[in-house]
């Protein structure tokens, strides 16, 4: 019954808000993150962000809520998430760091959970405070600073390293990131000026037909 009991908790997103130690020590040693809900997580992360774009309130919402496209919103959710992931999977490798890309994946997706419940706080609280009362910020703020000391937290314990290794190890990520981000986007240019290319010839061709 108090495995049963366990196994739960540890398999629950929330438990991981309160008890990051024990969490991140169970999804990397004992299996029990489960792979579903980090998806669902990331699919309610999305829809939190649409809402803080289109919902927000009038005051605080500088956004022309016509413009939204979906693509945008889902890129500047899951892109970073997986370049976070990514990232510091290569840096574990490097490090001799003991964190599969399961473990990154699953672990990164249940600390997240602080800053979308904030997400969603702020914009339900931006209805109802006027412009010198940027509280949902505030709130907002937070939940992203606690997400952001549980990863610190199921980093270090994911991957076995000590507090300096952890912060060499998250530097080393987020450079990783910003490698993958500059060949992104320069591949995106040269298929952009690739396609350009094409379509001149194929104009010029039947031009001169």
């Amino acid at each position: 019954m108090n495995m049963k009991m366990k196994k739960a908790k540890a398999s629950n997103p929330f438990y991981m808000i309160f008890h990051p130690f024990d969490a991140s020590y169970d999804i990397r040693f004992k299996n029990e993150g489960v792979f579903g809900i980090s998806f669902v997580i990331l699919f309610i992360w999305f829809l939190a962000s649409i809402m803080e774009r289109q919902n927000t309130g009038f005051i605080f919402n500088h956004n022309k809520l016509s413009d939204l496209n979906v693509f945008v919103v889902f890129a500047k959710v899951v892109f970073p998430f997986a370049m976070w992931t990514c990232g510091n999977w290569v840096v574990s490798i490097l490090k001799n760091g003991t964190g599969r890309f399961r473990d990154i994946w699953i672990l990164s997706a249940y600390c997240s959970v602080p800053h979308i419940i904030a997400k969603i706080t702020g914009i339900f609280l931006s209805n109802f405070l006027v412009l010198n009362e940027p509280f949902a910020d505030y709130v907002k703020l937070f939940g992203l600073l606690w997400s952001l000391i549980i990863l610190f937290i199921g980093t270090m314990i994911i991957h076995e390293y000590g507090f300096t290794e952890t912060i060499a190890a998250c530097i080393f990520s987020v450079g990783i990131m910003a490698v993958i981000l500059f060949i992104s986007v320069l591949v995106g240019n040269l298929y952009t000026e690739f396609i350009n290319f094409i379509k001149t010839i194929f104009s010029e061709i039947l031009f001169r037909l």
